[in-house]
């Protein structure tokens, strides 16, 4: 999953329909377990997705521009527009269920 930081987010959004987006702090284990999560799904979802992350601690830019108070935070985008947010860890299934429903059935 590629890192960006706030001057990348507009060239991200022009790759696929869809942009996931994780925010996470290398410090926090639901970070990096979330992170694992959407790892073992981009696959699944590559032709429509572009996945990325944020670490918090280092881009507070990005952070105070979409609200981030906690972590992990997952936004879905649709070419640069917010459609869908969640936050906290979910499970593998909880987590593809969310993507199915933002990505997939739009």
């Amino acid at each position: 999953m590629e890192s960006i930081k706030d001057k990348d987010l507009e060239t991200v959004f022009g790759q696929k329909e869809y942009t996931v987006m994780l925010f996470s702090s290398a410090m926090d284990v639901n970070s990096v377990l979330a992170e694992n999560a959407l790892d073992s799904l981009m696959e699944a979802y590559k032709d429509c997705c572009t996945f990325c992350k944020s670490d918090v601690s280092e881009d507070v830019g990005l952070a105070k521009r979409y609200s981030i108070l906690s972590v992990p935070r997952i936004l879905v985008f649709r070419g640069g527009s917010l459609l869908e947010e969640v936050t906290g860890l979910m499970s593998h299934a909880v987590l593809k269920g969310f993507l199915d429903r933002t990505v997939i059935h739009r």
